[in-house]
């Protein structure tokens, strides 16, 4: 190997070693972040697994409530909807959740609905974690205590020194 090829393999070998160690921090960031801030957390987990997975929360709900591969499922909560409102016309919720269920078109509808839910929870972790940035975690929470506690005592009526009578505050 020619010395000018050694060279450029030693940079590539330290290009990805830099790169390695800046994964690691990064690693080590989100880490100490989750920790810090377990509500945001699981709040950003659970809505990006809504967006990446939406059938894998779907699919389990859509049977819990009766909707089946093989149709309505008697005794379950579908069917005591189906049995109050009569025929289902084909362009209604109820045709495409039990669509979805049996795994036709209404997948594609209930699949997008699920990954707007996701995005909407993630989006608001994501923003609350902006919005709170310079506060600390449960700072808020004290002051908001605080300001509860002021005006509850401002809300008392006092009494004069020396008589009964309760003047209130105003």
């Amino acid at each position: 190997m020619s010395t000018a090829m050694s060279v450029i393999k030693q940079g590539r070998n330290v290009t990805a070693s830099i790169n390695m160690d800046r994964l690691a921090d990064t690693g080590r960031q989100a880490a100490e972040w989750a920790i810090a801030n377990p509500g945001k957390s699981v709040a950003l987990g659970a809505g990006a697994a809504l967006v990446a997975a939406p059938m894998m929360v779907a699919a389990p709900a859509l049977a819990a409530f009766g909707f089946g591969a093989n149709g309505i499922a008697a005794g379950s909560v579908a069917a005591g909807v189906q049995s109050g409102m009569g025929s289902v016309i084909a362009p209604s919720l109820f045709a495409a959740l039990q669509s979805a269920g049996a795994g036709g078109y209404g997948v594609a509808a209930v699949s997008a609905a699920v990954q707007g839910v996701g995005g909407v929870v993630a989006s608001s972790a994501t923003a609350m974690t902006f919005f709170k940035k310079g506060e600390e975690q449960g700072e808020g929470d004290a002051a908001a205590k605080e300001d509860e506690q002021r005006k509850e005592e401002d809300d008392i009526p006092k009494r004069d020194e020396g008589n009964e009578r309760v003047t209130p505050k105003i």
